[in-house]
């Protein structure tokens, strides 16, 4: 944060990251690392949230292990665009 406290940690670049960028709206991160990648770190937690619910829907809905109330967990995500 502004104060210098580690907010999280991103993991994902197997050597030392040399820059770092945030995009103007502050949802994306781009850093480049000596291991010849660069990332793009998506930070807009609704987004977040959507994609992840699109990945699991289908897996709460008809998977017979999942709790009944789970089964709703992602039932209002996606839908409130």
């Amino acid at each position: 944060n502004r104060n210098g406290q580690l907010l999280q940690t991103l993991q994902g670049h197997s050597s030392s990251i040399n820059s770092v960028a945030f995009s103007p709206d502050g949802q994306t991160i781009a850093s480049a690392s000596l291991d010849n990648t660069v990332k793009l770190w998506n930070l807009n937690l609704d987004d977040l949230m959507v994609k992840g619910c699109a990945w699991v829907r289908d897996y709460l809905q008809n998977n017979p292990n999942v709790n009944e109330s789970d089964k709703h967990l992602c039932d209002d995500i996606g839908t409130r665009r």
